[in-house]
């Protein structure tokens, strides 16, 4: 069985988000291989799962975006909520 990767370079600004990122994506793609490097992403399937797409790189990158947005915005999140239900 041949493994087809894909290599995703990684901002680094990005970067600590990368562990949730990885988890939220292997939920997504459960036949994904996600290996990591110094500023990158290793995304590997085999030939015959049919799970690497072309757009499988978008669409990690979407879910790294997706995670830094999610943590950056928690504390604002949780000062509204705090300030709305006076806790």
């Amino acid at each position: 069985m041949q493994s087809i990767s894909v290599k995703v370079e990684i901002p680094s600004e990005f970067v600590p988000h990368l562990p949730d990122a990885i988890v939220r994506f292997g939920y997504l793609h459960p036949g994904i291989e996600v290996r990591t490097g110094d500023g990158f992403a290793l995304l590997s399937a085999t030939d015959d799962s049919g799970r690497l797409s072309r757009d499988i790189e978008q669409e990690f990158l979407f879910c790294l975006y997706r995670q830094k947005i999610y943590a950056e915005t928690l504390p604002l999140r949780a000062a509204l909520i705090a300030g709305v239900t006076a806790t």
